[in-house]
């Protein structure tokens, strides 16, 4: 016993305070605090799930709508047709007679198919207040000349003429004006319009010519003389 005393005392000594404290640390005390109950589901608030942002309307539903597009502007209206009678004679022969002629068709059997008869080497047509001549092709076959007797129109040379063909060519098929001048030459005044279509194979003109009196006055009693030239001319294979 003595001997087991001496060598617990030994080794406390050998372990030191911080053996001795272990050894006489009281055991913790139970906590006398009843245990923390757990929420009830109704007391927990739920986390909100995320949701897109809300989007809100315009306060202008019309103005969200891009505006429908401007309906183009009506053309114009065609042009009235031509009342004077020479007028109108001068349109069916520009393209019953000239236009098929000057582009390789015969032109005695156009223009007796059209009401003309042959004067010599000229093919004529006579009707009440006006006169039309036309002349053989010659050398130049893709051209058709046209001698005019006409009424003589108080405003301007040849205007329901020259209304005429404009109409026709420039509002019906889109040609260009090409001129449109008057000029004194020697004993005569001459007042010319003209009119070109350039196409891809084919290049045509029209030309119109008054002529009067250097002083402006008719060639004739009570009557005005032109003249219509059509010409058909090749550009291309």
């Amino acid at each position: 016993m003595r001997l087991a005393a001496v060598s617990l005392i030994a080794v406390t000594a050998a372990l030191g305070p911080a053996a001795f404290a272990f050894a006489q640390a009281p055991n913790p005390a139970p906590s006398s605090a009843p245990p923390e109950a757990a929420p009830s589901p109704e007391a927990v608030s739920p986390t909100p799930s995320p949701t897109a942002p809300a989007v809100s309307a315009p306060s202008n539903p019309e103005a969200a709508q891009p505006a429908p597009p401007e309906a183009p502007p009506a053309p114009p209206p065609p042009p009235p047709p031509p009342t004077d009678p020479a007028a109108i004679r001068l349109l069916n022969t520009l393209e019953t007679v000239c236009i098929p002629a000057a582009n390789g068709q015969n032109l005695a059997s156009l223009a007796k198919a059209a009401g003309y008869r042959k004067a010599g080497d000229n093919f004529v047509l006579k009707q009440p207040g006006y006169q039309f001549t036309i002349l053989p092709q010659g050398s130049n076959p893709t051209q058709c000349h046209v001698d005019i007797v006409h009424p003589v129109d108080p405003e301007s040379p040849g205007k329901p003429l020259v209304i005429a063909l404009h109409n026709w060519a420039v509002l019906d098929h889109s040609w260009t004006l090409y001129r449109n001048d008057k000029n004194v030459s020697g004993p005569s005044e001459f007042t010319t319009r003209s009119w070109e279509n350039n196409a891809a194979d084919k290049s045509e003109g029209l030309v119109l010519t008054t002529i009067r009196k250097a002083d402006g006055s008719p060639t004739q009693h009570n009557a005005d003389t032109s003249e219509m030239i059509y010409s058909a001319t090749k550009t291309g294979v």
